[in-house]
C-alpha cells in the first residue's frame, strides 16, 4: 500500500510540473484551456510566476513527499491545493455558479481527498510498534 500510494502522490507531482511547462511555456493554450489571457509583459510575468510558480510549488511537494515518504510535504501540497479551491468558491460567490467551474473544482477536491488519504495512511504505524 505504501508504494502505491508513493506512486500515486509522485504522479500528481509529475501532472503538476505539466502545469508548470504550460503555465511558463504554452500561454496560447492557457487562455484557451483555462480562460486566462496575460495583456503585456507585465501579465505574462504575473501569470508564469503566480500560476506556474503555485503548480511548482505543489509539484516540488508532493515529488519530495513521493521520495521521502514525507508527510509535512503532503501536508503543504494539501495547503495549496485548498487555498486553489477555496479561491474557486470565492470565485462562486462574487460571479455566481457557471458550468466550466465546475471541472477543476472536483479535480482539486479529489485531489485533496487522495493526498489526505496517504497523509493519513502515512502516520499510522502497523500493530505492535
Amino acid at each position: 500500500m505504501i508504494i502505491v500510494s508513493r506512486i500515486l502522490v509522485a504522479i500528481i507531482g509529475v501532472i503538476a510540473l505539466l502545469g508548470v511547462g504550460q503555465h511558463w511555456f504554452d500561454l496560447d493554450a492557457v487562455a484557451i484551456e483555462r480562460g486566462m489571457q496575460a495583456v503585456g509583459d507585465i501579465g505574462r510575468a504575473n501569470l508564469r510566476a503566480d500560476v506556474g510558480g503555485l503548480f511548482l510549488g505543489i509539484s516540488g511537494l508532493t515529488l519530495f513527499a513521493a521520495v521521502r515518504q514525507h508527510q509535512g510535504a503532503i501536508l503543504a501540497a494539501i495547503v495549496l491545493l485548498g487555498a486553489t479551491l477555496i479561491g474557486r468558491f470565492v470565485s462562486i460567490a462574487i460571479d455566481g455558479y457557471s458550468a466550466p467551474v465546475a471541472p477543476p473544482m472536483i479535480v482539486e477536491a479529489v485531489l485533496i481527498a487522495i493526498l489526505l488519504f496517504v497523509y493519513r495512511a502515512w502516520g499510522k504505524k502497523p500493530e505492535g510498534l
